[in-house]
């Protein structure tokens, strides 16, 4: 019979095993995100063809890696191209939206009565983002910044309301009020006590919401208001090519591939940077 002492050590030689092959994972995702952004932001320049060219027949699954798209373009070539605005402007919205949001958050947990601030964040909270995004496109157009207001407008909500409940117990916990008692300022009370603990929450807040703005862009090019031709996302050509499935089915597919690949990696680390920031 096993020992209590010997069960301890098996089942702490079992944790550190599951430990380190979570970890293995997490550096296997890491990677695999890396290498999708790494196209996504460099594609252009590895690109064999221009984003517009016409490289032979629409729909022809015999030219190239992907073959040809619904304009006789080459697949690949549209996919290296199409990656940044799919990456940078959630990576823009996410960082100015955290930002703002992180602020408000403060503000409404450092004021005693903080209804205004978190009635006007349930208002924005219950309408859906694409809806935000139709009616601001309604308005401006179809242009980048237009959608990157969309997210940020969408993400400030949630992001107001996690940052009030993590920064509450901060700001009013034993050693904050110390500080407060022996007359240290607002400023340097929010820099060196609120804004260090306040980080990591926010940042894993933060990959939440960057996944958010991905499906919005990519939701929002999939309903045509993509960027301007000969511009292009994988949401665009996820659209544009849906018709000829059957001729070329990878110029559906591989766009989708890349949505994929640059969401559930950074869905999961995600989420395991917000379990381990939660202990």
């Amino acid at each position: 019979m096993t020992s209590v002492a010997g069960r301890e050590v098996l089942a702490a030689a079992g944790s550190r095993t599951r430990q380190a092959r979570l970890s293995l994972i997490a550096a296997a995702l890491l990677v695999l995100l890396l290498a999708v952004l790494f196209m996504a932001v460099f594609g252009p320049m590895i690109s064999p063809y221009d984003r517009g060219e016409v490289v032979s027949l629409p729909f022809a699954a015999d030219v190239g890696v992907f073959g040809t798209d619904h304009l006789g373009r080459d697949v690949l070539s549209r996919i290296l191209h199409g990656g940044r605005p799919i990456v940078i402007i959630p990576v823009v919205a996410t960082m100015l939206a955290t930002l703002i949001g992180g602020v408000l958050g403060v503000a409404a947990a450092a004021l005693r009565r903080d209804d205004v601030i978190m009635r006007v964040m349930d208002v924005f909270a219950v309408i859906p983002s694409i809806l935000i995004a139709l009616v601001l496109f309604h308005r401006f157009g179809a242009q980048h910044w237009v959608l990157a207001l969309a997210v940020i407008i969408a993400s400030i909500p949630f992001t107001t309301r996690y940052a009030r409940a993590a920064a509450f117990p901060i700001i009013h916990s034993a050693y904050v009020e110390q500080a407060r008692m022996i007359g240290e300022s607002a400023p340097i009370i929010l820099i060196r006590d609120v804004v260090p603990n306040l980080a990591r929450p926010l940042l894993a807040d933060a990959g939440l919401r960057f996944i958010g703005a991905i499906y919005l862009v990519a939701a929002a090019g999939f309903l045509g208001f993509g960027p301007p031709p000969p511009s292009t996302d994988w949401g665009s050509m996820i659209s544009e090519n849906i018709g000829g499935a059957g001729l070329n089915p990878w110029a559906t597919i591989a766009p989708s591939l890349m949505v994929l690949l640059l969401t559930i990696p950074t869905n999961l680390l995600a989420d395991r940077f917000a379990r381990q920031v939660a202990r």
